[in-house]
């Protein structure tokens, strides 16, 4: 299958920003936890942590979504059979329609307009967890210009929305990952 452009993630004949394993960097209590679970990937790529929940993980349904028609194609060939969807959709307004049991965003938040309204809204929809991954300057607190360069704390967001800190991890590229476990 040759597909061309350049991706997130490297996949076949086609060179990303990193590999698959460097992504799993951290995400081996998520890949514990997923067995029999809903999970939305919000910001999926090629969907490849994605098919990987799914697949390794033994998830129930993952869901993923992504701004860029063409990660989702390929997110969509790269499934099979997998009880994966994809849809093109721009997390900075997305709302989703269902509650998961999981929710990801892994090295979103910063890219996106107002990361504190976008951490609680998709926090709403998580019924025990939500993994988040920050670029580790400044984090948990995001200060990027695609949001204005005003600081937005994450950590005060995920506690107004009922969930605590449970898990503190280093991603890829030292990124900070965090797991937030739902208290009320």
């Amino acid at each position: 299958m040759a597909m061309h452009g350049k991706g997130w993630f490297n996949t076949a004949g086609r060179p990303g920003d990193r590999s698959l394993d460097q992504q799993l960097i951290g995400l081996d209590p998520l890949l514990a936890e997923a067995a029999g679970k809903t999970i939305l990937d919000i910001g999926c790529a090629e969907g490849l942590i994605s098919i990987e929940l799914a697949d390794l993980g033994g998830a129930r349904h993952v869901h993923g979504i992504e701004i860029v028609p063409g990660h989702i194609d390929i997110a969509k060939q790269l499934a099979g059979d997998l009880p994966c969807e994809f849809e093109v959709a721009d997390a900075n307004n997305y709302l989703p329609t269902e509650t998961y049991d999981i929710v990801i965003a892994l090295a979103l938040l910063h890219k996106l307009r107002d990361p504190s309204a976008a951490a609680t809204r998709f926090a709403r929809h998580a019924r025990s967890l939500v993994v988040l991954r920050l670029p580790p300057e400044n984090a948990p607190i995001i200060i990027d210009a695609r949001s204005g360069n005003v600081p937005h704390d994450i950590s005060l967001a995920m506690h107004q929305s009922g969930f605590a800190l449970e898990r503190l991890t280093s991603g890829p590229f030292n990124e900070w990952c965090g797991y937030w476990r739902r208290v009320v």
